[in-house]
């Protein structure tokens, strides 16, 4: 079986990363086309002045591309997009575990069960239940 080729590592801006964060919720019309198309944009959160370099960039590298007036995700661009939102994810659930474990010793059960939780050897049933234990 075939393995599916890694990610590449991407630098955007937050702009761009929100552009194709929005193009994986909903294609977008260009902003730069008409009033509707802009005020829709604008309601999105997007920067119009950044829209026409950021669009180009998006396009050029893969990650959009244009399906008659409206620029969609690709693939690649989804992929990417999810991949990013994972990693930040992890992340974050790295640092519950590591504030848990530098309080662990003032609150020992209920840091050590947030750590568990974060890990994934504690289910959140258990978690729930585990303030109830007696020693």
């Amino acid at each position: 079986m075939h393995s599916p080729a890694p990610l590449p590592h991407v630098d955007l801006t937050a702009a761009q990363w929100q552009l194709l964060g929005e193009l994986v919720s909903a294609p977008l019309a260009d902003p730069l086309r008409s009033v509707d198309n802009t005020e829709a944009a604008a309601a999105r959160g997007l920067d119009l002045q950044l829209f026409p370099a950021d669009s180009a960039l998006l396009t050029w590298m893969k990650l959009a591309e244009y399906s008659g007036d409206l620029l969609t995700v690709t693939d690649l661009g989804a992929a990417l997009h999810y991949r990013s939102l994972q990693e930040s994810l992890e992340l974050r659930l790295s640092e519950v575990a590591r504030f848990a474990a530098a309080h662990e010793p003032s609150v020992p059960r209920f840091a050590r069960d947030v750590r568990l939780l974060a890990e994934g050897s504690l289910s959140f049933a258990d978690a729930m239940r585990a303030p109830r234990r007696t020693a």
